[in-house]
């Protein structure tokens, strides 16, 4: 029977319209607007406004050279700059009064991350050696003190890595619209197609009517709801294929993120057959789908990703399901995430469609 909705629900004229092909225009649009950023270039840039009035100003930019940072000097603060290092007019003065001083370093919000550390930590070096000479030898000639001991030129280290779960790169791209898009039009086609098929079963008789074979109400309850998971998950393996082959979709693990997607597509399938139980007309469950689709999508994650907003906005966005299907999803894409980091993701999940499954079968409805 489930089997048999789905091949009606496949039947439909507009059934692929709604399931695939608007849904790809989404994909589209959104994977352009948040277009993926590029890896962090080989070639650093980096802007320096040098207002020394002494000798130690050039000497510091001479010291953060290097064949991975392609060091700007600029006369005054560009209107247009990656990363940005501004040394005051009193640096010599401070360094010569052997006074701490603070460096404004500024990056562009949209240059790349691990660019910006990557000259961060060529700074910190620069600083490390600057004070390392002056320790070794004060405010001689340096370069004299250099010819005659090489063997101090390498006595400060520094390394630098970003700290456990840092967020390097913001979900972007194809790899985020394709997921994003498949769970909002899950939420919204599954409910709308599943919920008016359930009313107008309801309403023509044809549950009644089907308590005449050997299934039970319960029995009739389960396979309205499996007929409407595999819905969702057929939807969900055709936008996962468009996005293999046209869009070099990357899921991280496919098994685990296939399973979030399914799990996910089970609570909207509970969802779908409890209101097509309670609502008696089809402009309802289309405005209802339709309304809370997209709040739940955009308040989730799906249109673009949460990990742009403020943290006031994330805590309220883990009232929508999309929120733990698509962090789950960011988490084995972006994140390089395992099973044990989607845990929590899916226990969620999974008691929401237990629970929906439980207030849908209690509510079902064989006749009005």
């Amino acid at each position: 029977m489930a089997w048999n909705d789905l091949r009606i629900m496949v039947g439909d004229k507009v059934f692929f319209f709604w399931t695939l092909a608007f849904p790809i225009l989404f994909i589209v649009v959104f994977g352009l607007l948040y277009k993926a950023s590029g890896n962090a270039p080989a070639v650093a840039e980096l802007t320096v406004v040098n207002l020394d009035q002494g000798r130690w100003g050039a000497y510091f930019v001479d010291k953060i050279k290097s064949p991975g940072i392609d060091v700007v000097l600029a006369a005054s603060e560009p209107a247009g700059y990656n990363r940005l290092l501004v040394l005051p007019a009193d640096f010599s003065e401070k360094i010569e009064a052997r006074r701490d001083q603070a460096l404004a370093f500024k990056k562009r919000s949209d240059a790349s991350t691990k660019a910006a550390a990557r000259v961060e930590t060529r700074l910190y070096q620069a600083i490390a050696r600057v004070i390392s000479e002056l320790v070794l030898y004060g405010g001689a000639d340096l370069k004299q003190f250099w010819d005659g001991h090489p063997e101090f030129r390498d006595l400060v280290l520094v390394k630098s890595q970003f700290p456990e779960n840092t967020v390097t790169v913001v979900p972007s791209g194809f790899d985020h619209s394709v997921p994003g898009t498949t769970v909002q039009f899950i939420m919204m086609m599954v409910l709308i197609y599943g919920g008016i098929t359930v009313m107008e079963e309801r309403k023509k008789g044809i549950l009644g009517r089907m308590l005449f074979s050997p299934l039970s109400t319960g029995e009739l309850f389960q396979a309205k709801l499996l007929g409407r998971w595999l819905m969702g998950l057929l939807q969900a393996l055709m936008l996962i294929v468009v996005g293999k082959i046209f869009f070099r979709l990357n899921l991280g693990s496919f098994s685990l993120s296939f399973l979030v997607i399914a799990v996910f597509a089970l609570a909207m399938a509970a969802l779908s057959v409890f209101i097509g139980s309670l609502c008696t007309k089809e402009d309802m469950i289309i405005g209802l789908a339709v309304l809370g689709s997209n709040i739940f999508a955009a308040l989730g994650g799906c249109w673009w990703p949460n990990e742009i907003v403020s943290p006031a906005i994330r805590k309220a966005a883990m009232v929508s399901p999309a929120y733990w299907a698509m962090d789950a999803l960011h988490k084995l894409t972006f994140f390089r995430g395992g099973p044990a980091d989607i845990l929590p993701h899916l226990g969620i999940l999974l008691a929401l469609s237990i629970v929906l499954a439980v207030v849908a079968g209690r509510h079902f409805k064989i006749r009005d």
